[in-house]
């Protein structure tokens, strides 16, 4: 089943409770926040990743339980420099 995971069924599909991992990729912080404190009421183990667009939703989901949170504006950012840094005249 294919679907957002802050719909009930779709969330039942995916196993939470039998999970290892949880990737959000959802671009609402405040959906993808309830799906992390879903995942862990159903499996207090399971290890979140999720996406992020600004440090004000970085430390929210981080605050519901999310384990690592990747703000995507920051690594273009650091995808930029590294290409810079590699061009630069040793």
């Amino acid at each position: 089943m294919a679907g957002n995971a802050a719909n009930a069924e779709v969330f039942s599909a995916a196993n939470p409770e039998g999970a290892k991992r949880l990737i959000l990729a959802i671009p609402n912080a405040f959906e993808a926040g309830q799906i992390v404190l879903r995942a862990r009421t159903a499996n207090p183990g399971i290890s979140v990743i999720a996406r992020a667009h600004s440090d004000a939703e970085v430390e929210h989901l981080k605050g519901l339980g999310a384990d690592t949170v990747i703000m995507g504006e920051r690594e273009i950012a650091r995808g930029i420099v590294e290409v810079v840094t590699a061009q630069a005249p040793a």
